[in-house]
């Protein structure tokens, strides 16, 4: 390969890097809770147009319900996470909240940082709780709500196995 190739090739893969997004593995609850500067409760104002999906990222309209950890305010504001929102979801996110020239958007790129919470959840059950009490009060939502879904699904898978018996 010739010297202006090489360099070429070079120069696009540093560029490419440049707009790369860097994953971070799940390491613990309490980890992630000291590694995000905001932590908020937000809902979906609208969902996001797959062909706005770059790089993983999707772009998405909150409202801000409640600040739990942070400076921010509530309120309409952006978010950036390769979590796919629906209009009306309700979520608790881990996340930072960046305003540069660029853009200003709450960030939580992977998925583990939105933790969808129910329609229903009442928030007025984290008033007056620590930050941890709160992050568990949604947690033990969250889990309790998708062990109902896991059951309710497996007696469903059940009735559709049913089809198929001989």
């Amino acid at each position: 390969m010739n010297m202006k190739i090489s360099i070429t090739v070079v120069g696009l893969l540093a560029a490419g890097s440049a707009f790369a997004v860097i994953m971070l593995p799940f390491t613990s609850w309490g980890d992630l809770s000291k590694k995000s500067p905001d932590i908020i409760l937000a809902r979906c104002i609208t969902t996001a147009d797959p062909k706005i999906i770059a790089d993983g990222m999707i772009w998405s309209d909150i409202d801000v319900i409640m600040v739990l950890k942070g400076d921010t305010k509530p309120g309409t504001a952006r978010m950036v996470s390769q979590y796919l929102p629906r209009q009306g979801d309700r979520f608790l996110m881990f996340s930072t909240y960046q305003s540069n020239e660029l853009y200003r958007a709450y960030n939580a790129a992977e998925t583990y940082r939105i933790v969808p919470v129910g329609r229903y959840f009442l928030t007025n059950a984290l008033t007056g709780k620590s930050l941890d009490e709160q992050i568990q009060v949604v947690l033990r939502n969250r889990l309790d709500e998708l062990s109902r879904e896991l059951k309710e699904g497996a007696d469903e898978k059940r009735r559709l196995e049913e089809a198929f018996k001989k």
